[in-house]
């Protein structure tokens, strides 16, 4: 059944050429109220700009007072230095040659503080050497593995190498990292409460660190499916990033949330090869492909059964009656949009049903250039 609030259709759709990326301005702004909202403060988000990674959506934040942010690749930190942010926390354990860009971009840009992670010994030794052949100070925190087994060192062992990190005198200090993504029950109180189970090993870090006199300054915790659970603690900062566009995936996981989503595909029927069997300008090159299908809703096609993807192509089975011509623009919305996002160098922007200006995606690729 065509959904019937048609809010993601534009007028002008005879300009478009298919497949393309629109961007909700003005459901980016709300998102970005309920995520405030949710916080409590803004002081308390460091948002992940690993979904849309556009200096426009930062910029946005920032007019609501958000100064710090995260990211996941060289080409994201240097989007959020040409917004003049105040913080930015590179969230991925930087390898050498990796951590000399870091480096180098906190010599050039002095006003913005830098940060990074470490969960190992050997990173930190490697840190360490490069902070003292540079004469730089670094700011780490340690990344914590409460369960999600992807980086991170567990919490039980984690004392040692926070104290060294504590005793360092080129090395601040910063706290702790906790991304529990592996935790996603749709019921909101089941969510809660295995967020609350998986954080327990990470109050018994902060105090053993307390008691063998150290000091845990800050501790960021989460994403977007813990965002929530998370928020309802103190002295925690929250870093949320698909919360801003929305996507299929994370609306199963948090049913009740209150984002919009603020970014749909558009696509043009190409061919009917067959009967019942409609092709799509919906390829790998398009629609990200990590998940398995359906990895897009397209309106007016819900009970479609997906049956295939490749480059340029995406192919639908559809047996209701219809009057669906070749060249028709339909309207879809991803299961995943953070590394759909990444397959397009811009976005139309839509407001009041209007196409709007063109914003670019910046941080698509992963490469750093010119500082």
């Amino acid at each position: 059944m065509m959904t019937k609030n048609l809010w993601y259709k534009v007028e002008n759709e005879d300009q478009i050429i298919t497949p393309a990326l629109f961007v909700y301005p003005d459901r980016i702004k709300k998102n970005i109220e309920s995520m405030i909202r949710i916080s409590g403060a803004n002081q308390r988000l460091i948002p992940h700009v690993k979904t849309y990674k556009m200096q426009a959506v930062v910029k946005m934040q920032m007019e609501y007072g958000i100064k710090q942010f995260k990211c996941a690749t060289l080409g994201e930190l240097q989007m959020l230095i040409s917004c003049g942010v105040d913080h930015i926390l590179l969230a991925i354990q930087p390898t050498k040659e990796k951590m000399l860009r870091f480096l180098e971009a906190q010599v050039k840009h002095p006003k913005i503080s830098f940060s990074t992670l470490v969960d190992n010994e050997a990173s930190l030794d490697l840190f360490s050497e490069l902070a003292f052949a540079q004469n730089q100070k670094i700011n780490l925190w340690v990344d914590i593995n409460n369960g999600m087994n992807r980086t991170g060192i567990i919490p039980e062992k984690a004392v040692d190498l926070y104290m060294k990190l504590m005793m360092h005198p080129k090395i601040i200090a910063k706290g702790l990292h906790i991304y529990d993504g592996h935790i996603r029950p749709p019921l909101l109180e089941e969510r809660i409460k295995k967020c609350d189970a998986a954080f327990e090993s990470v109050k018994k870090l902060i105090k053993t660190i307390k008691e063998r006199g150290g000091e845990v300054p800050e501790h960021i915790t989460g994403g977007s499916p813990s965002f929530y659970p998370h928020a309802q603690r103190e002295h925690n900062l929250l870093s949320p990033g698909t919360t801003l566009l929305w996507d299929l995936g994370y609306q199963r996981i948090w049913k009740e949330a209150p984002f919009q989503h603020a970014a749909v595909l558009v696509t043009r029927l190409i061919s009917k090869p067959s009967d019942n069997i409609y092709c799509f300008d919906l390829g790998h090159k398009a629609l990200a492909s990590e998940m398995p299908l359906p990895r897009v809703k397209i309106f007016g096609l819900e009970e479609a059964i997906h049956k295939g993807q490749s480059e340029e192509h995406l192919i639908v089975e559809y047996k209701k009656e219809n009057n669906f011509k070749i060249g028709d623009l339909f309207y879809a919305i991803p299961y995943h949009i953070c590394p759909t996002v990444a397959k397009y160098s811009m976005a139309y922007t839509v407001r009041d049903k209007k196409l709007g200006s063109f914003w670019e995606i910046e941080a698509r690729d992963y490469q750093f250039g010119a500082l």
